[in-house]
């Protein structure tokens, strides 16, 4: 049992004394009634002194963590605002944008194109031979005679694929190599990856082109051996397409306005394709941005230091880029949106508007030791181009139509302007030639058109690298053969590259015909005869 905890404490009677003076003549019930009276009483306030004290140590307790807790998420407010105030200032700095003449740096080109081969290796075939496939358990034979039959089909254009073979409007030199059957077999296992070594979609390294990656990889290196030129674009590229693939882009503003995106790196003048990236959407890793990371992964092939000129429209177009691409030794052009232009300050759209068409004005900044110019020019509209090469001098005058006056007048023009309307067009070009003869043979399979788009690319390439030659040789435009002419060549050679049937031995009887050639076959060669018997020397 508890022990009884005992009261030291002396109470207070009335009368003013305490226990040990009272007289005990006084009568032990009145003491008793009394004595109880008062402890009832101490009890009753040494319990409301407890709860007030409890109740007091409670709220200090609860006014203390609201205090801390008021406190803590002040300093973290502050904090956040620092660190926000900080990389705000870290991210942007303000760029000084002055009006002074932009000289123009110094931009020789210091490489040249190796010198053709000879006149006599001018085969169509061995330009399209540069990019070859590697068949995937079919034989060579049959792959190229297959690859032959895909370009005819860009040619010829059925809208079915049986129209080929069919008896009314069948095409010899493809229904005499390879039977429909045969053919449609082989685009029906066509694979240019192995299926059994594909990761898991839940791998962080899966690879949604992973059907066609190998394929791409091997164009890729054999286009990226070409020598590039001085002047380079780098532009997009769209691979019709309609069915299901997660890949599969919408672009309103273009003319196929579904399909795959490729993004090109093509010569300026040429057309001929260096480099090209296909785009199976944004990832995680961007180093400066997706803009630039998708311009600065095609230039990693370009030589260094030797004044390359690469142009670019504004969806590529940003400071960043154009300052890392000078960090390269490669001069960029191209036309900027307004928006990525910081603490720009010039003539407006107003206002060059009312100075009339050929308006122009322009700033110069620097950035980490990288001149900038932006030019404005106002021709039906405004048109900003930004460049670490050129500037609005020297200014020429252009022809433009005049909806006013009913006639051509000449309008000024900056010399940036003029420079990325000549040399913008490279990847346009390609993508122009690629759709005059497209392979069209429709397949369910979505990867079967990348392939597909490959061939043809592949084609167009051989026959720029082929024109480049014969431009180098100084041949009259008569002698070079055309993009069409050049394809027919190509397929031709590779339907052709298969050995010759065996011979049809046809079963039944023998007809008037083959009997008179067979006698003639006997007559020719020479029969062994039978010996003749020696006449008898006797006679009757």
């Amino acid at each position: 049992m508890a022990k009884r905890r005992v009261s030291t404490r002396n109470t207070v009677v009335p009368n003013g004394l305490s226990e040990d003076e009272i007289n005990s003549s006084d009568s032990e019930d009145e003491m008793i009634k009394v004595t109880n009276a008062l402890r009832v009483e101490l009890n009753m306030s040494d319990r409301s002194s407890t709860n007030n004290s409890e109740e007091s140590s409670s709220k200090e307790s609860e006014s203390e963590e609201n205090e801390s807790e008021e406190n803590e998420s002040e300093e973290s407010e502050s904090e956040e605002k620092v660190e926000n105030n900080n990389r705000k200032s870290k991210k942007r700095k303000t760029l000084h944008w002055t009006k002074r003449n932009f000289v123009t740096p110094a931009a020789d080109f210091g490489d040249n194109l190796p010198p053709p081969p000879d006149n006599d290796e001018l085969e169509p075939i061995d330009y399209f031979l540069l990019y070859p496939n590697k068949p995937v358990r079919i034989s060579e034979t049959e792959m190229a005679q297959f690859i032959g039959i895909l370009m005819m089909t860009g040619i010829y254009a059925f809208p079915e694929q049986r129209f080929f073979w069919s008896s009314t409007t069948r095409v010899e030199c493809i229904s005499s190599v390879m039977s429909r059957d045969r053919f449609l077999e082989i685009k029906k296992y066509l694979h240019v990856a192995d299926n059994s070594v594909q990761l898991d979609r839940d791998d962080p390294n899966f690879d949604r082109a992973h059907k066609v990656r190998p394929l791409l990889n091997i164009i890729k290196e054999n286009f990226r051996t070409i020598s590039k030129e001085e002047k380079l674009s780098v532009d997009e590229q769209i691979i019709p397409f309609k069915g299901r693939s997660i890949m599969k882009q919408h672009m309103p503003n273009k003319p196929n306005r579904w399909g795959y995106k490729m993004f090109l790196l093509a010569g300026g003048e040429s057309g001929i394709c260096y480099d090209f990236v296909f785009y199976t959407g944004k990832g995680n890793k961007q180093e400066h941005g997706f803009c630039t990371d998708i311009v600065l992964d095609p230039c990693e092939t370009v030589p260094r230091f030797i004044n390359h000129k690469l142009y670019f429209d504004n969806y590529f177009t940003t400071i960043r880029l154009q300052v890392e691409l000078k960090k390269l030794g490669i001069f960029s052009v191209g036309t900027v949106r307004p928006n990525r232009l910081l603490d720009l300050t010039m003539k407006t759209a107003k206002d060059l508007s009312s100075n009339g068409r050929g308006a122009m004005d322009h700033r110069v900044t620097e950035v980490e030791g990288v001149e900038l110019c932006v030019t404005r020019w106002y021709d039906n509209n405004v048109v900003n181009c930004l460049s670490t090469l050129h500037g609005c001098q020297p200014i020429d005058s252009v022809q433009r139509w005049s909806s006013k006056e009913k006639k051509h007048v000449l309008i000024t023009r900056p010399n940036v302007i003029k420079a990325y309307n000549e040399h913008m067009g490279g990847v346009d070009l390609v993508d122009m030639l690629v759709s005059l003869y497209r392979i069209n043979v429709r397949s369910k399979k979505y990867y079967i058109k990348i392939i597909f788009h490959l061939i043809d690319l592949s084609v167009v390439n051989a026959w720029l690298l082929y024109r480049r030659h014969c431009s180098q040789l100084k041949l009259s435009k008569k002698n070079v053969m055309s993009l069409l002419s050049f394809r027919i060549n190509v397929a031709s050679v590779l339907l052709k590259s298969s050995p010759l049937p065996p011979p049809i031995i046809k079963r039944g009887r023998p007809s008037l015909e083959s009997r008179a050639k067979l006698n003639e076959n006997q007559s020719t060669n020479t029969l062994r005869t039978a010996p003749t018997p020696i006449p008898p020397s006797s006679t009757r």
